[in-house]
């Protein structure tokens, strides 16, 4: 069985900065491509510094834009970036001594941050009817939940991902949600997830 880590990163599978701080990614004005370098950046470079920087200026493209669902994007790749596993493992100690390019951001409240960007995230999806990414949504506040040590809060987002999930299929009967090989519904995928909690 996969444990809550390798879990979070298939689910984050399934989504060049001036001098020297990102060499090897190129400079581009699409926020789309900025949001793809950032996952890249932090996820598999292990390089978090040129990764928020792409996500706030890609921010700053969508709003600029009008480009809700852009925005979504963004939001929720700052949900993560805030939760990632080099934030809070190999860059710890610069991010406690420095914080982030988010202002009131700190070290310590990281997860609260990572909730904030999701809910952001959530809200323009929910405005839209994008169901499919509220469920991912959900459940990516879930894990942030677990991981910050609140097991109450983390059902509490488990459960909607279920509700949420159970909708878009109703509503959309030909589409099926990617999910990890051997599950068929979302709502058997979370199962080991609330059975671990005791989720009621």
């Amino acid at each position: 069985m996969y444990n809550l880590k390798t879990i979070i990163s298939i689910s984050l599978i399934g989504i060049l900065l001036s001098g020297c701080a990102a060499m090897g990614v190129h400079s581009t004005n699409d926020p789309d491509q900025k949001i793809n370098d950032a996952y890249m950046l932090f996820d598999e470079q292990q390089r978090p510094l040129p990764a928020e920087r792409l996500i706030r200026e890609a921010i700053t493209i969508y709003k600029a834009n009008n480009n809700m669902l852009g925005l979504a994007e963004a939001y929720r790749a700052y949900g993560f970036f805030f939760r990632s596993g080099v934030v809070g493992g190999k860059y710890h100690k610069h991010y406690k001594e420095r914080g982030f390019m988010e202002k009131n951001a700190t070290y310590t409240n990281r997860y609260e941050k990572s909730i904030e960007y999701f809910k952001k995230s959530a809200e323009i999806y929910k405005q839209n009817s994008a169901l499919d990414k509220l469920t991912n949504i959900y459940l990516n506040m879930g894990f942030t939940y677990e991981f910050a040590g609140l097991p109450n809060k983390a059902c509490k987002e488990y459960k909607r991902s279920i509700v949420v999930s159970q909708t878009f299929a109703r509503q959309n009967p030909n589409i099926k949600l990617i999910l990890p090989k051997g599950y068929n519904t979302h709502k058997e995928y979370m199962k080991p997830f609330l059975d671990r909690l005791i989720c009621k």
